[in-house]
């Protein structure tokens, strides 16, 4: 092909209309999707796990008794009178918070928006109260266990190495530490990394082997030794270690974190006329409490 052929069928990239040119890119339109897209929801499965208390009556705070054990009875002489015990009971006092989340809109821009702005705030706000809830409640646990362990017999956090995971002696040495205080170790709570250490190990008897995906998706994800493995994004993870929380519960099914609910959440409009904004407000009040420290025992474990 001779050079003048090419030079005839070359664009006049000078005039022609193409999509680059200020005219054209003034007149091509940005495609929105009219869809909000969901936002990613962490894994929240702590509250339902816990004991509930109801305590929307009238009061500041709310004491839970709980009685001591008895001991053993004695060995007795005849003639001489039986010894009296004495009777003990110890007190755990709940003291409930306001806790809540707030957005506000103009109605200018409520106008303009392509999806309906204040019903995604309420169920933002409604995620919002229920992620604060759940963080709260497992560091109450962590915070309050009365047995705690590292993996592989290490002593302190900052000796943990890459080769510290979950594993089988640290789960039963776990359950027997909840044992030897008179509980009944029934779960243990784990992050993400923590699940993917436990389901490594071959023992583990999978969720979608008992049970159905609505099970997974309220974070039960197996069972190993009898415990149910829960799996949580409100376990941290710290300077690569994490705390994986056995719980126990009593013999008569009691559970060892309290929640004591005294208002329910509650999602509020208020319209300002002047200033020409909604404000939407969310609050509720509750308390967490250790109700029986000594059915609770952590594992700290690497994660890398």
């Amino acid at each position: 092909m001779q050079k003048r052929e090419l030079i005839k069928r070359a664009m006049d990239t000078s005039n022609a209309f193409i999509s680059t040119d200020s005219e054209a890119v003034a007149v091509n339109p940005n495609i929105w999707d009219y869809r909000l897209r969901d936002f990613e929801e962490k894994m929240l499965v702590f509250t339902p796990l816990t004991e509930q208390f109801d305590f929307r009556s009238a009061g500041v705070d709310y004491k839970v008794t709980i009685d001591d054990e008895p001991s053993a009875a004695a060995d007795l002489t005849e003639t001489v009178d039986v010894p009296i015990s004495s009777f003990s009971t110890r007190n755990v006092t709940f003291t409930p918070t306001e806790r809540g989340a707030a957005y506000q809109i103009s109605r200018k821009e409520a106008v303009r928006a392509f999806f309906n702005v204040a019903d995604r705030m309420v169920r933002k706000l409604g995620y919002s109260m229920a992620l604060k809830k759940d963080t709260l409640g497992v560091s109450t646990a962590q915070a309050g266990a009365g047995n705690a362990i590292f993996v592989n017999s290490v002593s302190v956090a900052t000796d943990l190495a890459t080769t510290d995971t979950l594993n089988y002696s640290a789960v039963t040495l776990s359950a027997r530490m909840v044992e030897d205080d008179q509980y009944t170790p029934t779960k243990i709570l784990v992050n993400h990394a923590g699940k993917q250490q436990l389901l490594d190990l071959s023992s583990v008897h999978k969720a979608n082997e008992f049970g159905t995906r609505d099970a997974v998706q309220k974070g039960l994800v197996g069972e190993l030794f009898g415990l149910e493995i829960y799996v949580s994004h409100s376990i941290p993870t710290v300077s690569n270690v994490a705390y994986a929380l056995v719980l126990g519960e009593s013999r008569t099914g009691e559970q060892a974190v309290g929640y004591a609910i005294k208002r329910d959440p509650i999602i509020e409009r208020e319209y300002h006329a002047r200033g020409r904004y909604w404000d939407i407000v969310a609050h509720e009040e509750y308390d967490f409490k250790v109700i029986h420290p000594n059915a609770i025992c952590t594992i700290g474990y690497y994660v890398a």
